[in-house]
């Protein structure tokens, strides 16, 4: 996570940002529309032990819109209703050792130093509680609102190498990745340097596409989940 760079454009994340406000409505429009077609079974996973747990407490990093719970509050740098925490996850301000766990979807490629949210992940987790976390591997660039970097499976195991790995997976196939590298090729290639006509091609490219490819091969890695749990100490 980052702090809110005013400073420079981009029409999409200004669309994006918008389009929060919409809470629910947001997240239906992302399943609808959005090229990544997800294997959500790692989350799944997680909001199960949330759920199983009513006494304890968990974090979600970099929450976007999603809706948080009694023991599962909702961190992010942007203010919202949804939001119990507005900081930068570089610095969490919380105590050592004081969550059971944590949960991240789709942010640690727009952090700067997503080694230092990992030992501050590391400080704020309990001994023996569980952390998962979405990162995508094949994507093009995406500001929300900068974009810094990819993962493989290898660079994820080096990331957590202080995490006792329970499970790794991919979370998409080759189609969704396809989709979204389509659809950036064709928009860049005839916006002609215009920023808001490639925009727009984006947005019309990225709804053709997904409607005409709606096939999920979990060969190839588009989007990396992981879950782990720290070990003790």
């Amino acid at each position: 996570m980052c702090k809110p760079n005013h400073t420079k454009k981009n029409l999409i994340f200004d669309i994006k940002n918008a389009l929060r406000s919409l809470g629910r409505t947001y997240n239906f429009l992302q399943v609808v529309i959005g090229p990544v077609l997800r294997n959500d079974y790692l989350e799944k996973q997680f909001q199960k032990i949330v759920d199983d747990h009513p006494k304890k407490q968990f974090l979600n990093l970099g929450c976007g819109t999603s809706r948080g719970k009694a023991n599962l509050k909702n961190l992010d740098c942007y203010l919202g209703s949804n939001v119990d925490v507005v900081a930068d996850l570089h610095q969490i301000p919380l105590a050592d050792n004081s969550l059971d766990g944590v949960t991240s979807v789709a942010v640690l490629e727009h952090i700067k130093e997503p080694t230092i949210v990992v030992k501050e992940t590391l400080r704020i987790l309990k001994p023996g509680a569980i952390a998962h976390f979405n990162i995508p591997f094949m994507q093009p660039y995406h500001a929300s609102p900068d974009d810094f970097q990819r993962f493989t499976s290898s660079g994820l195991r080096h990331l957590f190498r202080n995490f006792e790995i329970i499970e790794l997976q991919s979370m998409g196939g080759p189609a969704s990745a396809m989709v979204w590298l389509t659809t950036e090729f064709l928009s860049i290639s005839l916006s002609f340097g215009i920023k808001q006509l490639h925009a727009l091609l984006f947005i019309l490219a990225y709804i053709h596409h997904l409607w005409s490819l709606r096939i999920k091969n979990n060969s190839f890695k588009e989007q990396i989940s992981i879950i782990s749990e720290l070990e003790p100490a």
